[in-house]
C-alpha cells in the first residue's frame, strides 16, 4: 500500500528507495544539511508499446551519488528502451539525459507530502 497524505505509513517511517526507510525528522535534517530527494527515469519498450517510469525517491547527499545512481537507470533504459516505435526512440534519450544530469528533484514534493501527512495526523480540533 502506498503512503499518501490521507494514508501515512503506520510506523512513522517514510519508505525511500535505497538502504532503509527514515523518520520524517531525519529526512528534514538531511535535506537541511544539503541532501536532495530525487527520482530517476526508466524506459522499457517493445515494438508497439513504450513505458516511461520514475523510480522511488532516493535520498542523495552529493552530485556524485546522483550521477552514479543515474548511470544504472540510464543503462537499463539504453538496453530496454529504444525498441518501441516511435516513443522508445524519443523517451530513451530524454530519460538518459535526465538520469545523467542528476535525476528529477522531488525534494519539495516529498517535504510537502511530509507536512500534509503530519497535518492529517495532528490532534483533533
Amino acid at each position: 500500500m502506498d503512503p499518501t497524505p490521507a494514508n501515512p505509513p503506520a510506523s512513522g517511517l517514510v519508505p525511500l528507495a535505497g538502504p532503509r526507510p527514515l523518520f520524517p525528522e531525519e529526512i528534514r535534517q538531511r535535506v537541511a544539511d544539503g541532501a536532495r530527494l530525487v527520482r530517476f527515469e526508466t524506459v522499457v519498450s517493445a515494438v508497439l508499446f513504450t513505458v516511461r517510469r520514475q523510480s522511488g525517491v532516493y535520498l542523495t547527499h552529493s552530485w556524485q551519488e546522483r550521477y552514479l545512481t543515474g548511470i544504472w537507470y540510464s543503462a537499463a533504459s539504453l538496453v530496454l528502451g529504444p525498441w518501441g516505435v516511435p516513443w522508445g526512440l524519443v523517451y530513451t534519450p530524454l530519460a538518459v539525459w535526465t538520469n545523467l544530469t542528476g535525476g528529477v528533484d522531488a525534494t519539495e514534493e516529498v517535504l510537502a507530502w511530509l507536512d500534509a501527512s503530519e497535518r492529517a495526523d495532528g490532534p483533533p480540533a
